[in-house]
Parts: C-alpha cells; structure tokens; sequence
C-alpha cells in the first residue's frame, strides 16, 4: 500500500486573494468555508502525485485551482465539501488522474 504520512498544507480561503498550493507537500486540504478560495499550482517534479481536498464544513463557495500546466483544461474546481482531485506531473503537465466530484474546465 501507499501511505502519504506527511504534514499537509492547510489553505483557508477568504474570498479573494490567491494561494500558491505547495509542490513540497503530498495533500493540500482548503477550507472554503468562508469564501471562495482560488489557488494556483506551480508544476511539480515528474512522477510527482499531488492530492488536493475541499475540506469546508459547509456552504457551496468554490476552490478554483489554477495550474500553470493542465493537460485537458485550465482550471479544476472542487465546489462542495469533501471533493478531491489527484494528479500527476507528467510530461510537463499536471494530468487528472482521480477524485471525487471535481470539474475541468
């Protein structure tokens, strides 16, 4: 089995400003509880799995995640709590390769 038993980066949407999702941690986790939270993620390392997970405790504001390079699309929302994508740089590119409940567009 895989385990991925590392500290996660926690990011607390407000609404309006930008965070950077970190290309050093495994899983992000981002609490749009309080407002929308759009984020931006730099590429990574080839090989490199990244998790991001919505982990509001309710209300519908979106997390809009920007990679710098998507293969399939520009943008990944997680619009609900407990959506996830995972992803995997490859070929220069972030690629969608699982989750629950994400949208590409």
């Amino acid at each position: 089995w895989l385990g991925l038993n590392s500290t996660s980066q926690a990011i607390t949407g407000d609404g309006s400003t930008s965070s950077a999702i970190d290309v050093t941690s495994a899983v992000t986790e981002v609490n749009a509880t309080a407002g929308q939270a759009p984020c931006t993620l730099a590429d990574g390392a080839n090989g490199q799995i990244k998790i991001i997970i919505n982990t509001s405790t309710g209300g519908s504001n979106a997390v809009v995640i920007t990679p710098s390079n998507l293969r399939g699309g520009t943008t990944i929302t997680l619009n609900a709590p407990g959506e996830t994508v995972q992803c995997i740089f490859k070929n220069s590119n972030w690629n969608v390769i699982g989750g629950n409940g994400f949208a590409v567009a």
